[in-house]
């Protein structure tokens, strides 16, 4: 981003046109002190439920995994006695 000088507007270089957080500059550079502060908030609930989505589904895989461990215990291969008959020819 270049700087601003003597009451110019600020001016862009063109990667800042692809950079999320250039655009999301340029966007609010307009906009009321209370339109961007209500981005703000609903950007960080946004990341509030992402992470909230993500700490749940990792609960829920160590649930299973712990499901799926105990089973494979229980499963253990057990020894059949099996008698032997001669056979009479």
């Amino acid at each position: 981003m270049a700087d601003k000088s003597q009451g110019e507007a600020r001016q862009y270089v063109p990667e800042c046109y692809a950079c999320p957080i250039g655009t999301a500059s340029m966007a609010v550079q307009g906009a009321a002190p209370e339109a961007t502060e209500h981005l703000i908030r609903a950007g960080r609930e946004l990341l509030g439920a992402f992470k909230s989505m993500i700490e749940g589904l990792d609960a829920f895989l160590n649930i299973m995994e712990e499901r799926s461990s105990g089973a494979r215990k229980q499963a253990t291969v057990q020894q059949i006695p099996v008698r032997r008959t001669t056979r009479r020819k």
